[in-house]
């Protein structure tokens, strides 16, 4: 991916930053609302800072792809897209105090809130914040947040008698399996939301219903509604393998980490490499340092297992990885100090990350730390520069 002349000084003295293609999570957004009705209405999940990707940038991005919905986790997070001027509609996905509660308020236009308990609902009746914007959730098995069916028909009587004083919004419930097409949990899940949507579609037809996350949005019509929230798929990563299969349009992933080459020492048989010598060479070899570190974000799991791409080729991560560098044994390969090293990305997957430390691509994308600068880029050049907090 090239980068502008501008840049290139400023990019050349990093030692460790993430590269995020802005035309990619607008591909992304198009690829997946081209399996949706025209009438479905998309929200980007940007909560997490985007996934570790830059909150404010990507759904810039989102929004001009054609995102009408944005959605965040906290509070906080929806203030900060109304700071950075996003007029879209937000929902707030988790869990809200009553001080919380009052503060959705205050900016404008409102953000949108979930009530994702008994206890938030209550909370709201005691308050009955004016011109409050309310999406109900429904736990239908994934024993988290929401309000369990039997209990939906008082509440939707309540807000009927309150007379839109608490507007519902919407109503909705989270998909837990629906990235496994062999589990029988989401045709369950769907049958039990299914009297809810049609009792909230009666009484309040105006209310937006949605269940599809990214795997659901990809790989389960069903669950479409009038609403799909997809977060992973629009940065680029697969919910699991079998949904490439569904798309026209391959995914593009939207973030290079990348790192590079501090130092390169040729050393014989049997030396120790990282902490606690729990690996030592094989042969004759040279160990290339690079400058990126679970303080980064990379997972030290990865460590003696994971792979690193440099000049176009795998080399595998050897030894401990530590807070500030990982090392990699390149053999005889021409690699020089200041060499460009893939950490993940078009080459080595967010994917294999996970696979390697034990964990899923979420948490690798969201793990990139932020000491580590984010560099946008749109037609290869860059756009925006996000330095290190």
């Amino acid at each position: 991916m090239q980068v502008a002349p501008e840049a290139a000084t400023e990019l050349a003295r990093r030692r460790t930053w993430a590269e995020v293609d802005l035309d990619a999570i607008g591909h992304n957004i198009r690829a997946i609302r081209a399996l949706l009705p025209e009438t479905n209405r998309f929200m980007a999940v940007v909560k997490a800072d985007g996934y570790g990707h830059g909150m404010v940038q990507v759904a810039r991005a989102a929004v001009e792809a054609g995102a009408e919905w944005l959605g965040v986790a906290t509070l906080e997070e929806g203030l900060a897209l109304r700071v950075a001027g996003f007029r879209e509609p937000v929902l707030i996905l988790g869990a809200l105090s009553a001080d919380d509660l009052i503060a959705v308020l205050l900016p404008r236009p409102p953000l949108s809130v979930t009530i994702a308990s008994p206890e938030m609902w209550q909370a709201l009746l005691a308050l009955q914040p004016p011109g409050l914007r309310a999406h109900l959730k429904v736990d239908t098995g994934m024993t988290r947040l929401g309000i369990v069916p039997e209990e939906v028909p008082a509440i939707l009587d309540v807000l009927e008698r309150l007379g839109g004083k608490i507007q519902l919004e919407g109503c909705y419930t989270h998909l837990a399996a629906a990235d496994d097409p062999d589990s029988p949990m989401t045709l369950e899940q769907l049958a039990a939301f299914a009297p809810v949507a049609e009792a909230v579609r009666k009484r309040f037809p105006k209310a937006l219903l949605h269940a599809a996350s990214s795997a659901g949005a990809i790989a389960w019509d069903p669950s479409h509604y009038d609403l799909v929230r997809v977060g992973l798929s629009m940065y680029g990563i697969y919910p699991a393998p079998h949904t490439r299969l569904f798309l026209d349009e391959p995914l593009k992933p939207a973030m290079r980490f990348l790192s590079r080459v501090v130092r390169t020492l040729a050393v014989p048989a049997g030396t120790p490499v990282s902490y606690g010598a729990t690996y030592r060479t094989h042969a004759p070899t040279t160990i290339a340092t690079v400058a990126c570190g679970y303080a980064d974000g990379y997972p030290r799991q990865a460590g003696g297992r994971g792979e690193v791409v440099i000049g176009g080729r795998r080399f595998p991560i050897v030894g401990r990885v530590n807070m500030d560098h990982v090392m990699a044994d390149v053999g005889d390969a021409e690699v020089s100090v200041g060499d460009e090293v893939e950490l993940f990305g078009p080459t080595v997957s967010a994917d294999e990350v996970a696979a390697w430390s034990g964990s899923v691509s979420y948490q690798v994308l969201c793990a990139v730390g932020p000491r580590v600068p984010r560099v946008f880029l749109r037609g290869g050049q860059v756009v925006d520069v996000r330095g290190p907090r």
